[in-house]
């Protein structure tokens, strides 16, 4: 990958990442952001950077919060 392509796919990265924080920035909740940035098919480790924290606490409460549903 030439210097070019990884800056723009830097630069991509950086505009996704700010998309997602306005996307969620109206939800109440850590949780609300998680699970809605999980159902636009984020990743925890990219929802990890987009709202702070770890990515294994980040799979936790996607997986509780399936499990609520599911119960339902």
């Amino acid at each position: 990958m030439t210097d070019t392509e990884t800056q723009l796919l830097e630069r991509i990265d950086t505009l996704i990442r700010i998309q997602a924080l306005q996307a969620v920035a109206h939800l109440g909740t850590k949780t609300e952001k998680i699970m809605f940035l999980a159902e636009a098919g984020l990743q925890p480790k990219e929802i990890a950077t987009i709202v702070g924290g770890k990515p294994a606490t980040v799979s936790q409460i996607i997986y509780e919060q399936k499990k609520k549903a599911k119960a339902k």
